[in-house]
This record gives C-alpha cells, structure tokens and sequence, in this order.
C-alpha cells in the first residue's frame, strides 16, 4: 500500500450524505470512512479517495445519514400490541399495561426486546431510550445480543393514593429504598457495558405514583453516577391527580423540591403550560415528544401541548415512538412525518415545524436528549458509526431536487426504504436482511407468548373483534 493511502474498516461512499454536523452539510456524493466503531472521516467521495476500505459500500442513489435516535420506546411492551387501542390514558396504564406487566418473565421481556430491535433496526433506529419495566435483565441481553444502542431504566413507584394503584402483585410495587436499591443494582450490572452500546438511567414511573422522598433520591443517585432520569410527566388524566395534591403542575413541583437540572428527559408533556415551558429552559431539562402516541391514545399534545413553545425557546426536544401498545408503530420516519404535520395543522401554521427540524429532532436533538450527543446523531470524525443508508429508487422519491431532499426524507420516506443499518462500526442489516436477529424465531416466540400472556390477563374477556372474525 502506498503511503499516500489511508487504511480503514469500512467506507460509504456516493451517496447524498446528510451529516447533521454543525454546519448542516449535504454532500452530493459524499463518504464515509470508519475504522473499528468510530468515523475517521466524512467528505465528498474524492477527498476520501485515499482511504482503502477492507469493505466498501457503494451508495449510489441513496441517501446516508446518521441512525434515527428514539427519544422513548418501552421495549417489555413490545408483546402488548393491540391491549391499549382505543382507551382512555387511566385505563390503559391501570387497567390493561399494569396488569400485562404483572405477567411477564424475564425470558418473555428478552423476545420482547428483540422484536422490538428488530422493528427499529429494519426502519432506521439505531439508538433508543427505554423508560423501564420491571424485568430489565431480559432487556439488556436482547440489546447486547442484537447490536442496538440503548438506554434503560427500572420504572420507579412508591406512592399508591386511591384510583391510581397497579395490582397488588405489580412488581413495580416498592418503597422508596428498595426501588433506588434495585435501580442502582441494574445499573451497576449493565451500565456501560457493551463496548458502551448499553447504557442505564434511573427511572420514575408516572406522576401520580411518585413521592417527594423518591424524587429527591433519584435525583441524588443520577447526579452522582452521571446517568439519566427518565419521567413520564404532564399527561392529561394523570397530571390533574398532582395538581390536586399540591396545587401545581408536576414540573413546579419538582422544581419546588430542587430535583430539575440538564439530566432529566421528560416525556410526553402534554399537560404544559407556558410556565412550565420557562421551567424546561430555566433547568435545562430534556423532553421526549411522542406525537404517534398522544394521537393514538388521545394525550392532547398536539391539541393543547406547548411543543411549539418549547421548541421556541430552545429546549430540547428528542422525538420517540413510544410503545407498540401505546403508538402501535416504532417507526421513526412515521413520526418524524408526524412531528413536521400535525403542529401546523392544529395552529394553522404550515412552516411552525419545518422537516429540518424534525430530522434533527429524530437525531442530533434526540442523542442530547439521551446524554449521548458527544458520540451519536451526527455523522463526524471521532464520532460513533451509527449510519443508516436509504434507498431513493423507489417511486415516494421521485423526482428528488438539492431543495427537497430533506423535506423529501421527512414528508415521503419511510422506514421500509431503510436498505443498510450499521452500529457501533458493524454492520446489523444489509440489503433489509436482519444480520444479527433471527426474525423467523423472534417472531414465533413473541406470538407463543404474547398468547399465552393474554390467556392470563383478567381482561382477557373483553378483547374482542369488532367485526366477526370466521
């Protein structure tokens, strides 16, 4: 080799790579070189014409650019598609998820997982962040295993008023102590752990379940082992149930007991107000807009939330697909269309959420909001190679224009034009064939057992079809 050469492991080359770097380049025909999980480089294909690759990838009409960051996606859920459809928030978590979650093993949570990987690796996810369940070990091996980057957390509860209690048997029903205990356990078992790809968090449940003491622990916790607190906070049929314990909104009282600071992603937050948006920005507190979720289960965060405002004021915003229970669907795509529409429709302004914004929101926005942005979101040297390629020969591409190829992206792809994923370096999915999970086996298992679980729920009477089923 001559010396002009530059060794490494892998190179993208020609395709329209978008980098989301600082300078928000587009490169025409672009490349990207990686040696082992890192890129070395990013540029126009003939500056990087002196690297030599043991693989090339040639992208030729097709779009490269960073691996889709899912702000919130509840992996345990994943065997719950079709049990929270069409019910209001209170029942859906008390009646129909608490209930399922009661059932599940750590075996079950493990396909769980895997499906749930398998969704968003073949639709462009690459990274994710997990509020928690309560069988979290099965979790970790399924993302270790399957090549995922991802985030996790045990779901925190201590307080029960009435109207607002899980099943006696719920494991997520713990004293404060015991719930900081198993949580910190978890994350000295997994935190960090392959290669960095697996990360833990601590985690809380949802308001109405979560006292001063445990807030104040949490917060002590995650500041010291430099971690995430995730929160389901500010959704309409929860948050009324705070406000009428302390005369205010969740998020001022968390600030009144001095647990808010740059290290908490908040989701949902549809309940907002405008005070709490000055909150957000004051601490400079992360949130997780789930759009699919709050138009499936009606949580008004479109209708009554403040994301405008909150994007406004410069907060962070990550975008997530929740869950397969709670949204149905985990791809990004799907919700970065939804991001960029449905705000302007709700306030009759059609450039409130441009696609620019919602592509950053479903990557460099989302890797800040998960603590993460110093090696993922963007395509640049140094830079962990977390890189998806995006087949644009396909008729929701055509006619594609320099002016259009984000808008493009946003308003007319999806994440069945995902063709190549990579993450940390390797690559997980090559022309849609899924190289480190075996879909036939992960499927068969997660029907055995999504089955066996809805035998067992004490609702199972009332899923019924709609329409005869022969």
């Amino acid at each position: 080799m001559s010396q002009d050469r530059i060794p490494c492991d892998l190179k993208i080359e020609h395709g329209i790579t978008i980098t989301l770097d600082g300078r928000r380049r587009i490169l025409r025909d672009g490349a990207v070189a990686i040696t082992g999980d890192r890129i070395v480089a990013v540029d126009t294909a003939e500056a990087l014409a002196r690297y030599q690759a043991a693989r090339t990838i040639d992208a030729s009409d097709r779009i490269v650019m960073p691996g889709l960051v899912s702000a919130h996606c509840h992996n345990v859920q994943a065997l719950a598609r079709g049990l929270g459809d069409d019910v209001p928030v209170e029942l859906w978590t008390y009646g129909r998820i608490y209930p399922y979650e009661t059932l599940l093993t750590e075996e079950d949570a493990y396909w769980a997982t895997l499906l749930n990987c398998a969704e968003m690796i073949r639709t462009g996810t690459t990274c994710h962040a997990d509020p928690g369940g309560y069988a979290m070990d099965g979790v970790g091996r399924a993302l270790t295993e399957s090549g995922m980057r991802g985030i996790f957390a045990w779901a925190g509860m201590d307080d029960f008023p009435p109207g607002f209690e899980p099943p006696p048997d719920f494991p997520g029903r713990r004293g404060t102590e015991e719930t900081l205990r198993i949580n910190e356990a978890l994350l000295k078992r997994w935190h960090r752990t392959a290669n960095d790809r697996v990360r833990v968090s601590y985690g809380l449940r949802i308001e109405p379940n979560v006292s001063d003491e445990l807030f104040q622990g949490v917060k002590a916790y995650a500041d010291r082992d430099e971690t995430l607190v995730q929160f389901h906070c500010l959704l309409f049929g929860l948050a009324e149930e705070v406000q009428r314990r302390t005369g205010m909104s969740t998020v001022q009282w968390m600030a009144g007991l001095g647990v808010l600071g740059p290290n908490w992603l908040l989701v949902h937050m549809a309940a907002a107000s405008d005070s709490d948006v000055v909150i957000c920005k004051t601490y400079d507190v992360k949130v997780a807009h789930n759009p699919g979720a709050s138009m499936h289960s009606t949580y008004g965060a479109a209708s009554r939330g403040k994301f405008p405002e909150l994007l406004a004021r410069g907060v962070t915003v990550g975008l997530g697909c929740d869950s397969t229970a709670a949204n149905n669907s985990l791809d990004m795509f799907r919700a970065m269309y939804q991001v960029a529409t449905l705000h302007k429709e709700v306030r009759l302004q059609p450039d409130l959420v441009l696609p620019e914004k919602a592509l950053e929101m479903a990557t460099i926005d989302g890797a800040r909001a998960l603590g993460w942005e110093d090696a993922i979101g963007s395509l640049e040297p140094g830079k962990k190679a977390d890189v998806i390629i995006v087949d644009t020969r396909r008729t929701n591409w055509v006619p594609l224009h320099d002016f259009s190829i984000v808008p493009t992206l946003v308003y007319s792809g999806e994440g069945a034009d995902v063709e190549t994923a990579v993450i940390d370096g390797r690559i997980v999915m090559e022309h849609r064939r899924l190289l480190t999970i075996d879909v036939d086996k992960v499927l068969a298992e997660a029907q055995r057992i999504a089955e066996r679980i809805v035998r067992q729920l004490p609702y199972q009477e009332t899923l019924r079809p709609r329409w005869p089923v022969a």
